[in-house]
């Protein structure tokens, strides 16, 4: 089943269609084609059970495709995926006359090379795979603050590869020039996802950080007034809490789910975060709120 974990790389092809294409060209060395601009295939991401997580065109100024990807994010080891990557790479293919490439985040490197010999095993098959396997290791600390605020995708998805990295206050600058770009629910979800789950002392010279410059307190005022938090980023456990709540409902928002406006109020109204983590988790994959909240 998908989780947040899963979902979120994904959610960050929303602001940043190209992102495959920085993978695939910048950190593994391809040489592909230019573009003009990246859109996504289908806006909903995963819109039906059978199919990849993300399909992207890359377009020349006239919106026609000139090539393609197919994006997924593997966690876990699944053998069925050598059959079903041919097919989302052949539909892409088949639909658009162009070719597809097949870029594939595995977090474990340990994952990786298992599927990577998978791959290099499979070859009584009548069609072969060539994925762009990539993994945390392989993305970059990026520290460049004009790239966070001209690609925060980018950065958003390498603080989130280096969050247990001793180093990764270097990026502090980056981040928060990435983050205040956001409009306000996303700043929110990305602010959780990052800042929200660095270690305690590394989430401590955040906070000291951002407020040492006009920027970072600006943003700051804004993440308290936006999740209604009474206190700092890893203060009470209300305005833990409350982001939390908020997290479940972009995601809903996300995905079209409806939400009415009672239940709306009883997720904003919820203090229990192992409740709201267990909603989170449903909302990923919920086609209604009631599957979300039930029980």
């Amino acid at each position: 089943m998908p989780t947040s974990a899963h979902e979120t790389p994904l959610e960050l092809l929303r602001l940043d269609p190209s992102l495959p294409d920085w993978v695939q060209n910048e950190l593994l060395g391809d040489d592909a084609p230019a573009f003009d601009h990246a859109r996504l295939f289908d806006p909903n991401v995963r819109p039906r059970t059978y199919q990849a997580d993300a399909m992207v065109l890359y377009c020349g100024p006239d919106d026609m495709p000139l090539r393609a990807a197919v994006y997924e994010v593997q966690r876990g080891r699944d053998p069925d995926k050598l059959g079903t990557w041919k097919l989302y790479v052949g539909h892409m293919e088949t639909e658009f006359r162009v070719k597809a490439s097949l870029v594939v985040f595995v977090p474990d490197r340990a994952v990786a090379d298992w599927y990577r010999d998978q791959v290099a095993r499979d070859t009584r098959s009548g069609a072969w795979l060539r994925p762009w396997f990539f993994t945390a290791e392989d993305v970059p600390p990026i520290v460049d603050e004009e790239l966070g605020a001209a690609r925060p995708a980018r950065v958003l998805f390498s603080a989130m590869c280096h969050l247990d990295d001793p180093a990764v206050e270097k990026m502090y600058p980056a981040l928060l020039a990435a983050l205040v770009t956001l409009e306000p629910r996303a700043k929110i979800f990305y602010h959780n996802v990052t800042v929200g789950s660095l270690p305690e002392p590394a989430r401590a010279r955040w906070e000291a950080f951002v407020m040492t410059t006009a920027v970072g307190k600006r943003y700051n005022d804004e993440m308290l007034n936006e999740a209604d938090a009474r206190g700092e980023a890893r203060g009470e456990a209300r305005g833990e809490a409350r982001g939390e709540a908020r997290s479940v409902l972009l995601v809903l928002e996300s995905r079209a789910v409806p939400v009415p406006d009672a239940i709306r109020e009883r997720i904003l109204a919820c203090a229990d975060t192992d409740q709201l983590d267990l909603w989170l988790r449903r909302a990923v994959t919920a086609t209604t709120v009631e599957d979300v909240i039930r029980g």
